[in-house]
């Protein structure tokens, strides 16, 4: 406990907020050299392609290796969005594109947590965000996406957190999920026509470059890509299921987990302005998003790793917690480590070391969220919006217009 007491006391001061943003930066250029210069970022090269596919008419969810080394998976919109990264020249578009990636989690956290904990979440997710930087992925902006919508809603910016939900669903169709928060807010019926309203010109978006036949016809590609991957499970809950036996197809699962999900804080009304409660439940969604993902990899752990901190630093600290926290985060984000051991990677499932800890993870926020009495229980510095009690997010003042 002594050395966590250390570890924590690091971050009270203040210079340690600009290290960390130093950190993350430089990150994104070492990365930027690394991976653009001495060797080839697939990832980026698909999504800079995606972007002039789209302005030329060509077929989006055509594989061609003049371009990149694998197919291109996500909307249309998101091809249209990735325009101020594909206008730059190859290597400083992919500096752009990591530092949004690495800047905007760093924020994400300093917007969601108080005092010194924004700076140990920082510095617990730089790991598996530098390694999805590595691979010129999307997984921290996601992260921070969702991270944000959570933020807007409850501080009643409601167009402000449509946008979230709907750029991070552009990007990856999982962050929808972050919906939900506004479930638990007033105005919930007006938040959820602003999303709908966004998300449908968000849709319709890339009629900026092609016409709405050719729209029509990327749309129906996607759709014939995403059918043809159903029984891709990766490195899901649903692959893990699968290996245990269970053939159910993916979206039986899926709709479960979904079902839990919307169950549970449906089931806690009285928890809803039990801030603890509203971050818990943040951690229980992230993880989901990469838990249920059927097409969940290694350079996603960002997104459920950040779920976890949150919940680590918002829960009252107790062993099992502490334990469970430690195990987890180790499993998933220094057993894959290059400077970790081959024996000890090869004694251990890939599943071992990614789904299964992150389940156990997963169910043991769950029992939080469940169990869990009154907002007594909320850890004394834990954040409240705009320094007010959470019901004064909903203020006029502070409201979208």
């Amino acid at each position: 406990m002594k050395l966590l007491e250390r570890f924590t006391a690091a971050f009270r001061n203040p210079r340690a907020e600009y290290w960390l943003l130093t950190l993350y930066a430089g990150a994104a250029i070492v990365v930027t050299v690394q991976r653009g210069i001495f060797s080839f970022p697939s990832d980026y090269a698909i999504f800079r392609a995606s972007f002039w596919n789209l302005a030329q008419g060509r077929d989006l969810y055509v594989l061609r290796l003049d371009q990149a080394h694998d197919l291109f998976k996500y909307s249309p919109t998101f091809a249209l969005l990735y325009a101020p990264f594909a206008l730059l020249p190859f290597v400083p578009g992919l500096m752009l594109w990591n530092l949004v990636n690495a800047i905007s989690l760093f924020f994400a956290f300093r917007s969601l947590l108080p005092g010194e904990q924004d700076g140990i979440a920082q510095a617990l997710a730089f790991l598996p965000m530098l390694r999805s930087m590595q691979s010129s992925q999307s997984n921290a902006l996601v992260a921070a996406l969702i991270i944000f919508a959570f933020i807007c809603f409850e501080r009643g910016w409601q167009v402000r957190a449509a946008f979230s939900v709907v750029v991070g669903a552009s990007i990856k169709i999982f962050p929808l999920a972050a919906i939900a928060f506004a479930l638990s807010r007033p105005r919930k019926a007006r938040a959820l026509a602003l999303c709908a309203g966004v998300g449908l010109v968000f849709l319709l978006l890339p009629l900026l470059l092609v016409s709405p036949g050719e729209l029509i016809r990327q749309y129906q590609s996607w759709a014939s890509l995403q059918s043809r991957e159903t029984n891709q499970l990766g490195s899901s809950l649903m692959g893990v299921l699968f290996q245990a036996g269970l053939t159910w197809p993916a979206w039986v699962i899926q709709l479960a987990g979904a079902g839990a999900a919307i169950a549970v804080l449906m089931a806690r009304r009285d928890r809803w302005l039990d801030r603890r409660f509203q971050l818990e439940y943040l951690a229980f969604l992230l993880i989901f998003c990469v838990l249920f993902n059927h097409r969940s990899e290694r350079q996603s752990s960002v997104i459920a790793i950040s779920g976890l901190i949150i919940w680590i630093l918002s829960a009252p600290r107790t062993r099992w917690r502490t334990a469970l926290f430690v195990a987890v985060y180790s499993l998933v984000t220094l057993i894959g480590a290059d400077v970790t051991p081959q024996v000890i990677k090869r004694a251990l499932s890939p599943a071992a070391r990614f789904a299964i800890p992150l389940t156990i993870g997963w169910l043991a926020i769950l029992w939080d969220l469940i169990k869990t009495g009154t907002s007594s229980d909320v850890p004394v510095s834990t954040k409240t919006v705009s320094q007010a009690p959470l019901g004064a997010a909903d203020d006029t003042r502070q409201r979208d217009t």
